[in-house]
């Protein structure tokens, strides 16, 4: 049998040189650089069979996403402005509704005589007697006979009379009702079942005017003067009743002073003879000519024919 020995042969020949083994540190080394090398190729490589990745976008600056909010339950619906909206409208519908005559009177207007303010009052107070009067003329039918009339503290109308017929004096009192105010019931005004002598029918009238002023072209808090000027306007309020038929006896006599705030109010008391024709038309004369005299109190009773005795007590609002 014949046998191969790979082993290094003990009788070798010394001229050729042997070669080493590589060293297991070199073999490590060799592996790692083919290992680096074989990765790299791999990396860089591109393969047409798998979808080619896009770029990665240019870095941009983050941006802030607001967080949206959540919807009001109760929020109403976003509604496209109407086409007749038009800038101020509310405004404007303000100011037609205020000038409108049928437009809410100030609190002072509608409120009681009592409940008015200071300034209110004046106005209310100064054009009264005018107003009283042309509602007695104008609610009085031809026929009626006054035994008596009365005016208090800017509240209250007191008449007493008789009438040629009962269809009269209801006449009377129907008109009455329609003005503003209140007609006071029984036994207040009343008028009386049987006629008295004559013929004609008792009555009694009392009234509680309202008056509305609002509309009036006089405006009194616009001539009220200084106190300094009282005895200016006292004087001309003199000179227009003898001008009038208004027969003073003597010359007003002052009664009572008050102080309200900033106003001075004096309170005058005047009597004389006249008809109830003359002295309304010398009340429509100190209306005229924009005298901010009040008349607080009017007596009437009559004397003899037409003639009646008049006691009025006058009021002057003068600035302190």
């Amino acid at each position: 049998m014949i046998r191969i020995n790979l082993a290094k042969p003990h009788g070798a020949k010394k001229g050729r040189k042997q070669r080493k083994s590589p060293t297991p540190a070199f073999i490590l080394f060799i592996l790692l650089l083919l290992g680096g090398g074989g990765y790299y190729a791999f990396t860089t490589m591109e393969f047409e069979f798998l979808p080619k990745p896009a770029p990665d976008p240019a870095p941009a600056a983050a941006k802030h996403v607001p967080i949206p909010k959540e919807p009001k339950e109760d929020a109403p619906p976003t509604t496209i402005p109407s086409s007749q909206v038009r800038t101020g409208m509310v405004e404007d519908v303000v100011r037609e509704i205020a000038a409108a005559p049928t437009a809410p009177a100030r609190r002072g207007i509608d409120a009681p005589y009592t409940d008015m303010t200071t300034t209110e009052k004046i106005t209310y107070e100064v054009l009264f007697g005018r107003n009283t009067f042309e509602m007695i003329t104008r609610s009085t039918p031809p026929g009626i006979r006054f035994r008596s009339l009365e005016i208090e503290n800017f509240q209250t109308i007191y008449l007493s009379g008789a009438g040629v017929s009962r269809n009269m004096v209801q006449e009377m009192f129907a008109a009455y009702k329609s003005e503003r105010g209140e007609l006071m019931p029984k036994p207040y005004s009343n008028i009386k079942d049987d006629p008295g002598p004559g013929g004609s029918y008792n009555f009694t009238i009392t009234h509680k005017p309202f008056f509305q002023t609002a509309g009036d072209p006089f405006r009194p808090l616009d001539h009220i003067g200084f106190r300094d000027g009282l005895q200016q306007n006292l004087g001309a309020f003199s000179r227009m009743a003898g001008e009038n038929q208004f027969k003073m006896s003597a010359a007003p006599a002052q009664l009572s002073v008050e102080r309200a705030g900033t106003w001075r109010r004096v309170t005058y008391r005047a009597t004389g003879m006249s008809t109830y024709k003359d002295f309304h038309k010398f009340v429509l004369a100190l209306y005229d000519a924009k005298m901010p005299v009040a008349f607080k109190k009017v007596s009437m009773t009559p004397v003899k024919d037409e003639q009646v005795r008049v006691t009025v007590e006058i009021l002057f609002t003068v600035k302190e």
